[in-house]
């Protein structure tokens, strides 16, 4: 993967994360609102700071997951860059010519 297609996929992780933590809080809002429909002020707000804790979370877990796409991205970029692939071996040198010839 080069670095045009890694930004690219960046990017739309990005994109993803912000569309997740955006629906979140679009849903928390109607939690919250949600919660005063009881008739109970005590229940309303308990349910209220539900709604805020399951917000917390998904906004969390979005950029989690944002994070670990990008991770991702840029393993799949040093893999596909050959990077180590000469220095594949435990001790760190080259193979050993396999014709022999010095």
């Amino acid at each position: 993967m080069d670095s045009g297609k890694e930004a690219a996929a960046n990017v739309g992780a990005s994109a993803r994360a912000g569309m997740e933590k955006t629906r979140a809080a679009v849903q928390g809002q109607v939690d919250k609102a949600a919660a005063y429909t009881t008739g109970h002020k005590e229940e309303a707000e308990i349910n209220k700071e539900a709604a805020k804790v399951k917000m917390q979370q998904r906004v969390h877990a979005a950029e989690e997951e944002k994070q670990r796409a990008m991770r991702e991205n840029a393993a799949a970029k040093e893999h596909a860059s050959g990077a180590g692939k000469e220095e594949d071996h435990h001790d760190g040198h080259r193979p050993e010519s396999s014709h022999g010839g010095e």
